[in-house]
């Protein structure tokens, strides 16, 4: 009788063991594991900025979504965090202190998602609307204690981690004594300015990148198969919507960097921020905060298309933190709401993180921002 009860007691946890492994969050199966990722991060996006968006255009795009979860965003040492640490979060599924970009607080080098990606055969993009060395960006490619390094942060390009680059920064990856004033409405910290004394150009079309410098060049570039770009589209950044001076938009390069990714067999990972919904928030722009989350969330459209077309996609929406304190205090429905700013900086507030496609089901609830970076390495890995 008693060794019968041991052997009953055996049964029972190995049945209870082989439960545990598969019914885990972190343990992913094979047939769950996308072949393609989009990660869209709208930068200072909080539930406010997405209240007040959705309020004045009830069509939105992130009204698709079924599923749906909350996301804490602190930092080492930090209740309130910067993009560098928020992004190396999500890019590295490691917390940092702030300013510090994919290291951690003792200057130890974490890898990155899209590092990860390279070594499957996967090819790599990031899409932006400030410069690519911008400390969101950065995070996932480059390793400085410093997001004010953006000159150092540019010289990482030419480890080839990311195979295609649209966005802003020229200046940077030119020889230049010159200070270029920054175009954006607010920058969080004083940008380091260009003062590139080797020609990174020159090295990056060496090894084998289209370099492209206008927007027509850009939208009429369609190669036959996949080959690696770097699109600079100004100095540093692109202009802010209001300005009227944005010659593309966040939709169009999503548009053109699928198109151009899904080239590849072997699958793709893709980073796009909305880069100036933060700025626009701390500068307690209304009307600014709007148009960046249209555009963003246009963009947003493109990639949900793509992902209903392409089912072995996972795109996931998030913000790395939320800015401005934006609350909705009056208005009509589908118009321009009231609203009011608690701030001009960050907060701490959890942001959302919306998902569709394969492996989706991992994002819903409340998760630290960590548990993506984590979670993207491991479909990688698996």
């Amino acid at each position: 009788m008693f060794s019968n009860s041991i052997s009953h007691c055996t049964r029972f946890l190995l049945l209870l063991s082989i439960f545990l492994i598969f019914s885990n969050p972190l343990t992913a199966k094979k047939s769950d594991v996308p072949k393609n990722i989009i990660i869209m991060i709208g930068d200072g996006m909080g539930l406010g900025a997405i209240s007040a968006y959705y309020l004045a255009n009830t069509n939105a795009n992130l009204s698709k979504f079924k599923k749906i979860g909350l996301m804490s965003t602190y930092a080492e040492g930090s209740l309130v965090t910067d993009s560098a640490a928020s992004g190396t979060a999500l890019s590295t599924g490691y917390k940092t202190k702030n300013g510090h970009i994919a290291t951690l607080p003792d200057g130890k080098i974490v890898p990155t998602v899209m590092e990860v990606a390279k070594k499957k055969g996967k090819v790599t993009g990031i899409i932006v609307t400030c410069s690519i060395t911008h400390a969101t960006p950065a995070t996932f490619y480059a390793h400085v204690s410093s997001r004010l390094n953006e000159t150092e942060i540019a010289t990482f390009v030419t480890n080839q981690t990311i195979d295609l680059f649209i966005g802003g920064g020229l200046s940077f990856f030119l020889p230049t004594t010159t200070t270029i004033p920054s175009q954006s409405t607010y920058s969080e910290e004083t940008n380091q300015q260009p003062t590139a004394t080797s020609n990174l150009v020159d090295i990056l079309l060496k090894l084998g990148y289209n370099i492209i410098t206008n927007y027509e060049d850009l939208k009429n570039y369609n190669p036959a198969k996949f080959e690696k770009i770097l699109a600079l589209l100004e100095p540093i950044h692109l202009p802010p919507i209001l300005s009227g001076n944005r010659k593309t938009t966040l939709a169009e390069m999503t548009k053109k960097s699928l198109d151009l990714l899904s080239k590849n067999k072997e699958g793709f990972i893709l980073m796009v921020e909305g880069s100036q919904i933060d700025w626009e928030a701390h500068a307690n722009n209304h009307k600014g905060l709007i148009e960046e989350m249209r555009d963003f969330d246009n963009a947003v459209g493109i990639a949900i298309d793509f992902v209903l077309k392409n089912p072995d996609t996972l795109l996931i929406v998030t913000s790395d933190h939320e800015t401005g304190g934006v609350s909705i205090i009056g208005g009509v429905l589908n118009k321009l709401s009231t609203i009011r700013f608690a701030s001009k900086d960050h907060t701490a507030e959890l942001v959302p993180i919306f998902s569709i496609g394969l492996g989706s089901d991992n994002f819903i609830g409340f998760i630290d921002n960590t548990f993506v970076g984590k979670k993207l390495i491991e479909f990688l890995q698996n």
